[in-house]
């Protein structure tokens, strides 16, 4: 199977990657691609997990709010700012 590089810029570049990584235009290809595709692949995740927790804050904030107390009394603090 063949690819044809129709580009002198994107022949050269790829030529001086392949001989700086001391490997075959081929496995630079490779290379290139499978780092390409682990990024767009991590980016798609990120986005995914991203809306997932959007979600679950907008599901939170639309809770009634149970408690009028603070976030100190909540945790236990006393006016000093320690434990009772």
């Amino acid at each position: 199977m063949g690819v044809s590089i129709k580009s002198a810029e994107a022949e050269r570049k790829l030529r001086r990657v392949s001989r700086l990584l001391g490997k075959s235009m081929t496995a630079t290809v490779i290379e290139l691609a499978d780092g390409k595709l682990r990024e767009l692949d991590g980016k798609k995740d990120r986005e995914r997990r991203m809306k997932a927790v959007d979600a679950i804050v907008r599901r939170i904030k639309a809770r009634p709010i149970l408690s009028t107390a603070s976030e100190d009394e909540i945790l236990g603090y006393n006016d000093k700012g320690v434990f009772d």
